[in-house]
């Protein structure tokens, strides 16, 4: 009985103290300074504070798929002595979308333009392509549209019947190439081809090669990259992918600018992540000169470093993520293979033999990224690397670390993903 009572009494005490503190909030709301202005600021802030932090965490949890979550432990790094101007596109509210010029030794913004009105707060704009004129070429991945902006990020023309994706590069007569999908007009990528196996058809996503006037952005080159295949008996080479849906993935296509022993100018440079394979492509013949497979696989970011070799960002990893089977017992004694981690790859075409490029340092930090990713020369033999799942910059030299960064974001601590970061070398 002695403890009903206390707990009665201590349930009316909790409820007094509970009405009370009530009435001195709706009095604070309602400026009667029944304690003093100082107070009702606190007692307004202190009963406002479960409103500010539902929607912090509110804000946290929807925040766009394009912000990275930066650790706590994080720690930059910045040896630059040289300039290394850089054109990172990044997300500054929902629907609009900021490019910008800046210099990683300094952390200065050099120029900027706007993007605005996307459709979507997880829209991405990827490698946008700047001009001499300070004209920048762009596209939205996986919807239609390839634009050109002005200095003042005024349209200049729009391309809408094609949907590019990954990377757009020039060309020597300054066209622009493209990642596309065969199908013209269309809001989505479609089927556009098919496999027969067996009697059986296998629908499957197919890519194509896009080639833009820059004047104007009209399409003077369209073509699909099965047909290409098949126009040079290279079909089979579908029946690598592990992906039957989407067997080639295209994710670069680098132009040759200058001709040489191994390359022509004009000649195309075509990174099929699904397959792990880089085609040398001649659009003037339609011929495929050269199907280069390695020591590399799911491969991105292809770029030619003299006329007798390229580079190629080699994600070193599965296409898709393996998870192994619960129900096999796994051995003592297993065979151990790896740690592995991304790489900086070159392929000498005068003895068709590969070799890597800061190996030590790119272990040693652990770089890699599942998806995506680049590297591209720099000054004196140092290179760029976007690690970009981790949404981390790098700068590597002689296997030394000269930056190492993130493109910090207004959303307290989180950064930008990285969206293909250009290097401007000139």
């Amino acid at each position: 009985m002695k403890k009903i009572f206390l707990l009665f009494s201590n349930t009316i005490l909790v409820l007094t103290f509970l009405s009370a503190f009530a009435w001195l909030i709706k009095e604070a709301n309602s400026n009667s300074e029944v304690l003093g202005k100082g107070i009702d600021k606190a007692l307004i802030k202190w009963s406002s504070f479960p409103d500010k932090f539902s929607k912090a965490v509110d804000q946290i949890q929807h925040l766009p798929e394009t912000f990275i979550s930066t650790p706590e432990n994080f720690t930059p790094i910045n040896k630059l002595e040289d300039d290394v101007l850089v054109l990172f596109t990044y997300s500054s509210s929902n629907s609009n979308r900021n490019i910008e010029l800046k210099n990683l030794r300094t952390d200065s913004l050099l120029k900027s333009w706007q993007i605005k009105g996307l459709d979507n707060s997880h829209r991405r704009v990827m490698h946008p392509l700047l001009m001499e004129d300070d004209h920048v070429i762009y596209a939205s991945i996986g919807v239609p549209g390839v634009f050109c902006i002005d200095e003042s990020s005024k349209m200049k023309w729009k391309q809408d019947q094609v949907i590019s994706h990954h990377s757009l590069n020039r060309d020597h007569n300054n066209h622009i190439w493209l990642c596309t999908y065969p199908t013209l007009k269309a809001k989505e990528p479609k089927y556009d081809a098919q496999l027969i196996i067996n009697d059986k058809e296998l629908p499957f996503i197919d890519n194509s090669i896009t080639c833009l006037d820059y004047e104007n952005g009209m399409i003077l080159f369209h073509r699909s990259l099965s047909q290409i295949l098949i126009d040079n008996d290279l079909e089979s080479i579908l029946l690598k992918s592990s992906q039957a849906s989407d067997p080639l993935h295209i994710n670069d296509v680098q132009p040759v600018l200058t001709s040489g022993q191994y390359l022509e100018k004009g000649d195309l440079f075509i990174s099929c992540k699904n397959i792990s394979t880089v085609l040398l492509y001649r659009p003037t013949t339609n011929t495929i000169i050269d199907v280069i497979e390695g020591p590399f696989q799911s491969q991105h970011d292809v770029d030619i470093i003299n006329d007798s070799t390229i580079s190629i960002f080699n994600n070193n990893t599965h296409t898709i993520w393996q998870n192994p089977d619960s129900d096999w017992t796994k051995t003592e004694s297993k065979v151990e293979i790896g740690p592995l981690y991304s790489q900086i790859l070159f392929y000498h075409f005068n003895d068709d033999s590969f070799s890597l490029k800061d190996e030590k340092s790119m272990t040693a930090n652990k770089i890699y990224t599942f998806t995506e990713g680049l590297s591209e020369k720099l000054f004196d033999g140092a290179y760029f690397v976007e690690e970009q799942n981790s949404g981390v910059l790098w700068v590597l030299k002689d296997d030394e670390v000269l930056y190492k960064n993130v493109l910090k974001s207004h959303h307290d601590g989180y950064h930008h993903l990285p969206n293909w970061a250009r290097i401007i070398n000139d």
